[in-house]
């Protein structure tokens, strides 16, 4: 087994058929299938099944995923600390991030360490749940991981190296900018939102409503982030909104502190172990501490 044959082999699980994994390695279809058959030959076992929509995962090929993204990972790593006491530079940086995390906090880290780190190709993936994160981080798909809650422990080191506070975000010309907003004043306004199973804000301000026999006003429910500060621009209604966040990205909308107040940790997580010199770097630029 060698590395070539596990880059093949995870770039048809990543694309569901051998051609669409030679059109994104750039090799023949038949280079693909010589090595995927010599891998099975060495393991004993059927990776792939064919079925309508394209090749399935067998029994054994989806016992050997992880693994293999945990070997690429970690030649990945072994290849960019040889270069880094070279003194060379290059390598990559793969990040996954909440977007709260990604569209916020995350932007002025990444515009630095462009700036420290010009030849690194820094790459940045969105995920929903924090669990998720963690589970690719473990993997291998990920150098760092960000979250907003503490990671499961298991093969991970965790670090906190910031804070979001939650606020209410209004539409231009609202008045009270900067001055704490009691959630009881929510009730009577039209709140622009994500599907409950999507955001933890809302649930958060429905539990708190609730204590008091209220409940908010639910107006728009959306699926991603996208456009809720477009809507809240135009006037549709508020939203729940972590900060920090550039200014920039807000436009005229005007934010409130809530009372009560919710804040949640940012949290950085790594594979435990030899991390890449990409990670490390980063890791020292936003002046990470183990958590207590």
């Amino acid at each position: 087994m060698d590395r070539r044959q596990l880059e093949y082999f995870l770039a048809v699980v990543d694309g569901s058929s051998v051609t669409s994994a030679a059109a994104a390695l750039h090799v023949s279809q038949p280079t693909i299938s010589v090595a995927l058959r010599a891998l099975e030959k060495e393991l004993g076992g059927q990776l792939f099944e064919r079925t309508p929509k394209g090749l399935a995962l067998a029994a054994a090929g989806r016992a050997l995923v992880n693994p293999a993204r945990q070997v690429l990972r970690d030649f990945s790593v072994a290849k960019e600390s040889v270069r880094d006491v070279l003194g060379l530079t290059g390598g990559s940086l793969d990040i996954g991030a909440v977007p709260a995390v990604a569209s916020g906090w995350l932007l002025d880290r990444m515009a630095a360490f462009r700036r420290a780190y010009p030849e690194v190709v820094l790459r940045v993936y969105p995920e929903i749940e924090d669990d998720l994160v963690g589970a690719r981080v473990r993997n291998g798909e990920y150098n760092l991981g960000l979250t907003v809650s503490q990671p499961d422990a298991s093969g991970l080191t965790a670090f906190q190296v910031g804070e979001q506070v939650l606020q209410a975000l209004l539409p231009p010309g609202s008045p009270g900018r900067g001055t704490p907003l009691m959630i009881e004043e929510l009730v009577g306004m039209d709140l622009v939102t994500l599907h409950r199973n999507h955001s933890r804000s809302r649930r958060w301000l429905e539990a708190r409503l609730g204590e008091r026999g209220l409940s908010a006003r639910i107006r728009v429910e959306l699926g991603s982030t996208d456009a809720i500060v477009p809507l809240v621009a135009d006037g549709a209604g508020y939203a729940l909104w972590w900060t920090p966040m550039p200014a920039t990205s807000l436009g005229e909308c005007v934010l409130r502190p809530l009372v009560p107040g919710l804040r949640r940790p940012i949290v950085i997580s790594h594979r435990t172990g030899v991390i890449s010199p990409a990670a490390q770097a980063f890791l020292h630029l936003v002046g990470s501490e183990p958590q207590g």
